[in-house]
């Protein structure tokens, strides 16, 4: 990561940023009406389950934004050539994904599979890592600082960019769900980028809300175009490359909390990884009404998912649920930057008042969001005890773990540090409880769905 106090830009440099902006912008939109009519012409239509009349719409609409995020990274290295050996590898990861995910579109790959490519994808960042073609950095975490673990981290790259992936792909199947989700997570991250003074997380942030701003026009209520795996999985990684090119993993973390929890009660609930569409005809987790209201299914069997949690609470229509997703996607997105304050502040360069003032700040609106979207307040409750036992639990490994000189242990090539061991193995408990936590509050409202449905069949 290079600092951007250590460029010294300027006016040109923001009017560079501006024309990359608008070039991906402006040929995504351009490319998308052709792309929706060929998809239509070639019957690669999906319909839109959602709504009783079932709809066809294009499908695979994601190569859209593989497009202009392309042709816009091709700019990025004109205009910023210190930069091309990170752009090169960035676009060539994503437009990885697109085909893996384009791939499954078509014939439908098995999820072992599907996983597999992504991390085999990912491999692609460390072996331009490993050969010294780009330099990914070790983590920063707030109250910690960078973690010492310079050989094991480039090992797992492909595992996060796996994770995150898969993540997106998974919160998806509403009319501007993903898009609109993944495009607000990416409006925080460049603040943060600005925060965190990273100049690649601003260069990348730029393209791809400039990408995503038009794809999500298309692909909001009523839906236009899906973004297909093609789009989920490209978005996925275009996310993932901002945290580790940016060195923002806590960031993104934090943005993608909504997708990290429906990922976590996904794969509760169905014990594996399974296609949407297998889920949808065996364990479906909602009820179309019809007055295409949505409602959570009652099954004991339906997967868990974060729409059904939402829906417990009584019907919704389509926009008012993807709304809520909304919601908490910028509540994610202000934790996110709290998250990076606290990172400047770790490593001396922020004055803890600010980063108090900033939170007093953020109460106002996500106080506004909480009393408007009133099914969400659990959801959040549970996201901040999870922030706030994370904060309290590094804080505890600082004051008391790290300053043990307890030394490396080896294994083959690695140097472990112990007291990263140690604090893995404390934190153990902790995520053992919130995970019961979570989950009984899932059930908890679906209960009280059946006691409400029961006493009015009564």
């Amino acid at each position: 990561m290079i600092p951007l106090t250590d460029l010294n830009w300027g006016f040109l440099e923001i009017l560079y940023l501006i024309i990359i902006f608008i070039i991906g912008f402006l040929t995504t939109c351009l490319v998308l009406p052709f792309i929706i009519k060929f998809m239509i012409k070639k019957g690669h239509v999906g319909k839109d389950i959602h709504k009783n009349a079932q709809p066809e719409v294009a499908e695979s609409g994601g190569i859209s934004i593989i497009i202009g995020f392309s042709v816009a990274s091709v700019f990025l290295m004109f205009f910023f050539p210190i930069f091309i050996n990170e752009i090169i590898i960035f676009v060539l990861t994503v437009i990885l994904a697109g085909i893996i995910g384009l791939i499954d579109d078509k014939i439908k790959l098995r999820s072992r599979y599907k996983i597999f490519l992504i991390i085999f994808t990912g491999s692609l960042i460390f072996v331009a890592n490993y050969v010294g073609f780009i330099c990914i950095e070790s983590p920063t975490l707030p109250f910690l600082g960078k973690l010492r673990i310079t050989i094991i981290y480039p090992i797992i790259i492909p595992l996060i960019v796996a994770i995150f992936a898969n993540t997106v792909n998974m919160l998806e199947g509403y009319n501007g769900e993903g898009s609109g989700t993944c495009l607000i997570a990416s409006c925080f991250l460049f603040i943060c980028g600005l925060v965190w003074n990273s100049t690649e997380a601003i260069l990348f942030t730029v393209v791809t809300i400039a990408v995503l701003i038009p794809f999500f026009l298309y692909n909001k209520y009523p839906s236009k175009v899906f973004p297909g795996d093609v789009g989920t999985l490209s978005m996925g990684v275009m996310i993932a490359g901002i945290a580790l090119f940016g060195s923002l993993e806590v960031a993104v973390f934090c943005a993608l909390l909504i997708h990290v929890f429906n990922s976590f009660y996904v794969l509760y609930s169905v014990k594996g990884f399974f296609e949407s569409d297998q889920i949808q005809k065996e364990n479906n987790d909602i009820i179309l009404l019809e007055n295409d209201q949505i409602l959570a299914s009652d099954k004991k069997k339906a997967v868990l998912t974060l729409p059904r949690l939402i829906l417990a609470k009584g019907a919704l229509s389509e926009p008012e649920l993807v709304k809520n997703f909304y919601a908490i996607s910028i509540i994610c997105g202000f934790f996110s930057i709290v998250a990076t304050m606290f990172m400047v502040w770790t490593i001396g360069n922020l004055d803890i008042l600010i980063i108090l003032i900033v939170i007093i700040i953020f109460l106002v609106p996500s106080i506004l969001l909480l009393y408007y979207f009133p099914r969400i307040r659990g959801i959040i409750t549970l996201m901040i005890i999870l922030l706030v036992s994370g904060i309290i639990f590094m804080i505890i490994v600082d004051l008391f773990i790290m300053s043990i000189p307890l030394g490396n242990i080896s294994i083959i090539i690695f140097e472990i540090p112990i007291n990263m061991l140690l604090a893995l193995i404390l934190m153990t408990p902790g995520l053992i409880i919130w995970y019961f936590v979570t989950i009984k509050y899932f059930f908890n409202q679906l209960n009280k769905m059946k006691l409400k449905k029961n006493s009015k069949e009564i």
